[in-house]
């Protein structure tokens, strides 16, 4: 179970981005917050949405995000893939629905400024035993998959 006061961080960060996203009509009108939390002794990512939802990511939640446009903290835009997964080996029969211990992030279109304007590329792994701060992600509407 995740703390109430880390539900309720994510969910300011979250509707901070969105208003601000609002006003600069960018038609993201749906967001989660990418963070850490425990699975029994192990790290492991989680979302948690404006409404207050708090789940395990999971390859099944990624799949749901095929297709559409994300935006890291409704800038940058990213793609997210799914890395290693926490279970046992009864587990892995539905991997699908396993807890992601990390995730690769595909970063397009970070402007670095000491390359005169340049659009940089970047290609990270986001690990929940590594993850100090929470990640925005920003989207248009929520993935049809997804649980209410």
């Amino acid at each position: 179970m995740v703390p109430f006061h880390t539900v309720a961080f994510a969910q300011q960060k979250l509707r901070s981005a969105l208003r601000r996203s609002a006003a600069q009509h960018q038609g993201l009108h749906y967001g989660f917050v990418i963070h850490a939390r425990r699975r029994g002794t192990r790290n492991v990512l989680g979302v948690i949405t404006a409404s207050g939802e708090s789940l395990a990511l999971t390859p099944r939640l990624l799949e749901g995000l095929n297709g559409q446009s994300l935006r890291l903290f409704g800038t940058a835009p990213i793609l997210l893939q799914a890395g290693a997964t926490i279970g046992s080996e009864l587990e892995r029969r539905t991997a699908a629905d396993l807890s992601l211990a990390s995730v690769l992030m595909h970063v397009d279109g970070v402007s670095d400024p000491a390359a005169a304007g340049h659009v940089v590329e970047v290609e990270a792994t986001v690990m929940a035993d590594a993850l100090a701060q929470p990640l925005v992600v920003l989207t248009s509407e929520r993935p049809a998959s997804w649980p209410l």
